[in-house]
């Protein structure tokens, strides 16, 4: 377990500090970058509860992300035609190089996890991922439906 703990450490630290300076530089929080990513990365998933649901976020921090990314001219907060409680996020057109600009090291920063692998290694590790993913979305899917029962 210690392994899988230092893991997604270490995962998180080298995330952040390859992201660091270019965030600086666009006067950006890291939350701020990872919603925005997210975003650029998602765009059929649009709304801060899609962000709080998929990312783990806490639901008043992305909040305060939201505003502050619209106030700087990265978003567009829309309400959602159909239901006037959920608001749809928009990236500013405006920003497109930018958000390429954070795509790009975002991309940089997670080769670096499969550097020296073959691409059956690579293959092989996003299919272990994949039945690991199954095997927490079954385990959580239990968790959480004995918990409503």
């Amino acid at each position: 377990m210690q392994s899988v703990l230092r893991y997604a450490n270490q995962l998180h630290r080298l995330i952040h500090k390859s992201m660091q300076p270019l965030g600086e530089e666009l006067q950006l929080s890291q939350l701020e970058m990872e919603l925005l990513l997210f975003l650029w990365n998602n765009p059929e998933l649009n709304t801060a509860r899609d962000a709080v649901a998929y990312r783990g976020f806490a639901k008043s921090n992305v909040s305060t992300a939201v505003e502050a990314l619209e106030r700087k001219g990265w978003l567009i907060v829309e309400p959602d035609p159909s239901s006037r409680r959920v608001k749809r996020l928009h990236l500013c057109l405006e920003r497109e190089a930018e958000l390429n600009r954070l795509s790009l090291c975002q991309r940089d920063c997670l080769r670096v996890l499969t550097a020296n692998f073959t691409q059956e290694e690579v293959e092989t590790l996003h299919s272990l991922l994949d039945h690991i993913s199954k095997n927490v979305a079954q385990a959580l899917e239990s968790l959480e439906g004995n918990r409503n029962a």
